[in-house]
């Protein structure tokens, strides 16, 4: 009986292990397959977020979040998820409780100053920012961030500070020198604008946009010949439509150059793109005189004069160029209605006292040098005509 009660009682724990065990390893079994379906999800929701579907990925990490209470990557998925919805105080919220548990996490201290800034919030952002940098030092993008914030917040010079303090780590970063560049040029400083400029293309030659800075840099810093080269190459690529400015800087250097053929070809190029814009026919007229053209100068100017009526260079180089035809009776038409429309620009004065002069009204021309005197008493070309007609100059008591 006794042998018998004991076969019976090593049965039933052995049994009620077997029960024990077979629970642990069903329950371990089904978090496994919470996981992995998680992890299945949280994939389909990455795709979706980098195809655009926002509504769709955040749908996919709600479920994945359900399955798998902690999941770092899907939570910073739908904070990335909410900023791209515009929902920054939402992300800012997930962002901020999540960062209670993960203090020490450079990429949710970006995150999270990505969707203050966003949302306004620049002081914050700049000290996420800060705080992701220092998190990791090798996180440059929290430093061009936080020089972009401080751009916003109207501190150029601090930014520019800030970004040439880090280029000796900026390797081949090449958005680093960009933004070096882009705030050399914001602050002034054009030639060392070409020099961060020159250095980005350098890493990342394809990149037409750093070519186009580039070349603004140039032409901005006097380098005439270095932005010719610059826009030519940009233009040259297959992959790239020049935009309209490229075009006029592309002139612009050429005349500066002392090629007012090539000069006149660009604006041509420029016109033929924007045929509505009178800035770029006057180029076109600027560039004809230039080349000696004034038959071209005159079409040109006329043409910029019927798109803006009351533009003044458009009328000046008008009149020029037809002094320059040896038609000063119209040149006086055109320069009188041009004196009407700007009663206070004395170099129209003057031209119209030239005109005047060569169609032989001696008179008309010295009042016109005095009105341009009367203007501008310290117009010095004003003054010269008038001597040179032999008319009086003006004393400050008349």
């Amino acid at each position: 009986m006794l042998r018998w009660l004991l076969a019976a009682t090593v049965l039933a724990v052995a049994s009620g292990c077997e029960s024990v065990d077979f629970s642990n390893k069903k329950e371990d079994a089904q978090k496994r397959w919470f996981n992995a379906r998680s992890r299945v999800l949280y994939r389909l929701a990455q795709n979706r977020f980098s195809a655009g579907q926002l509504d769709k990925a955040a749908e996919s990490v709600k479920q994945a979040l359900v399955l798998q209470a902690e999941f770092p990557e899907a939570e910073l998925l739908m904070a990335k998820i909410q900023i791209e919805q515009g929902r920054y105080s939402l992300a800012v919220k997930r962002l901020t409780a999540f960062e209670k548990d993960h203090p020490n996490s450079s990429e949710l201290a970006y995150l999270l100053g990505a969707a203050q800034e966003k949302g306004g919030m620049l002081e914050e952002a700049l000290a996420s920012y800060r705080r992701a940098y220092a998190l990791d030092e090798s996180n440059l993008s929290a430093v061009k961030a936080a020089a972009e914030v401080l751009v916003e917040m109207g501190h150029v010079r601090r930014a520019r500070t800030q970004i040439d303090s880090y280029l000796p780590k900026a390797g081949e970063d090449a958005g680093m020198y960009e933004l070096a560049g882009r705030l050399a040029a914001m602050t002034g400083d054009h030639s060392q604008a070409v020099e961060h400029y020159q250095r980005a293309c350098d890493l990342d030659a394809q990149n037409h946009r750093y070519l186009e800075m580039l070349g603004r840099s140039q032409y901005r810093a006097e380098r005439y010949a270095e932005a010719v080269d610059t826009l030519t190459e940009l233009m040259a690529r297959r992959d790239h439509k020049a935009e309209t400015w490229a075009f006029l800087m592309l002139g612009d250097s050429y005349l500066a150059l002392g090629k007012a053929h090539k000069a006149f070809d660009a604006y041509f190029s420029a016109s033929e793109q924007t045929p509505d814009e009178p800035g770029i026919w006057v180029a076109l007229a600027r560039a004809a005189l230039a080349m000696g053209d004034a038959e071209r100068s005159v079409l040109s100017a006329r043409t910029a004069l019927r798109l803006a009526p009351a533009h003044v260079d458009a009328a000046l180089l008008l009149g020029y160029a037809l002094l320059r035809k040896g038609e000063s009776a119209e040149a006086v038409g055109t320069l009188k209605a041009a004196a009407i429309a700007h009663p206070d620009n004395a170099t129209v004065r003057c031209l119209l006292g030239r005109a005047h002069a060569a169609a032989g009204n001696e008179a008309d021309a010295i009042r016109s040098y005095t009105e341009a005197l009367r203007i501008d008493p310290g117009n010095v070309v004003a003054r010269h005509l008038l001597s040179a007609a032999g008319g009086r100059e003006l004393s400050k008591a008349d």
